[in-house]
């Protein structure tokens, strides 16, 4: 009796595609239930990353379209932004492991926190990642982190990972979170990434937004991630201060032996291996 063949449970070689973005103007729909429709339908058809982008979406259709999408077990493969501003609707199906490894940049910040004491159990109780009400009246934006504190309905600080989207929808949503959030919003970390030839090295740079003096929109920070550049003295990290991080409403650890330290830092290293990590189930490579 011949035996079957073993099945090959290595991962491919070959390199995982870029999400497709695909540009809809809404005005091509009747009305808002074939918006829907054909919005729903196209989630549930995708096999593969994509982001789908609709523009001159009215302020109605564009906040029930996500609240729609919430209600469904699809909503949790996507992400959801609208901007009422611009009148943009953006859908991220199946957000790739590299958008979400800013996720595991925080933990690991997180745990590095907590071993210096500058961020207790205590503390930790009174922070929460879960966002789904926009930050400006009529939009809704669902970031790719954020951290909020108590009854904050607002997070203090967020996170965009931008892979197929363009610098100008990054751009909309950093000014989104930061003016449409009403002064809530602190500060806005955007990671933006870019597939290089040959087709398997991906680049890739931070920026830290916070507002001015006017309540503008200002970078106060940018570093680069890949390629890695030459070795400095000086530590590569994101420096954010600790109201920045958590906002005014977290109550300090009472038993805290002294104050903690005034500043939290995003270290750039650490976001290096994890993306790594995340590239190399892609079946990328850092450029």
């Amino acid at each position: 009796m011949s035996r079957r063949p073993k099945p090959n449970l290595s991962p491919s070689v070959s390199p995982e595609p870029s999400p497709t973005m695909i540009t809809t103007c809404a005005n091509k729909f009747v009305d808002q239930s074939d918006f829907e429709f054909h919005v729903c339908d196209a989630i549930q058809r995708a096999s593969n990353p994509q982001v789908l982008v609709f523009t001159n979406v009215s302020r109605s259709w564009g906040e029930q379209i996500v609240e729609s999408i919430n209600q469904t077990r699809d909503g949790y493969s996507t992400r959801k932004n609208y901007n009422s501003w611009t009148k943009v609707l953006r859908i991220t199906i199946m957000p790739t492991v590299l958008h979400d490894c800013v996720q595991t940049w925080w933990r690991v910040t997180e745990i590095a926190l907590r071993d210096t004491g500058d961020l207790t159990g205590y503390e930790q109780t009174q922070i929460e990642t879960l966002f789904r009400s926009g930050p400006s009246r009529c939009s809704r934006k669902e970031p790719d982190f954020f951290i909020r504190t108590n009854n904050d309905l607002l997070p203090s600080l967020a996170m965009e990972s931008g892979w197929s989207e363009s610098w100008n929808h990054l751009m909309d949503d950093m000014n989104l979170l930061l003016v449409g959030g009403d002064g809530a919003i602190n500060a806005v970390v955007i990671l933006k990434w870019q597939l290089n030839r040959p087709a398997t090295l991906v680049s890739g740079f931070v920026e830290l937004y916070v507002r001015d003096r006017r309540g503008m929109p200002v970078c106060r920070q940018r570093e680069d991630v890949f390629p890695i550049p030459p070795q400095t003295q000086t530590p590569q990290r994101l420096e954010l201060t600790r109201r920045e991080v958590f906002g005014p409403h977290l109550l300090p650890d009472p038993t805290r032996n002294g104050p903690p330290n005034a500043m939290v830092y995003l270290e750039i290293n650490q976001l290096r291996l994890v993306a790594t990590r995340a590239l190399q189930r892609m079946n990328l490579r850092p450029a």
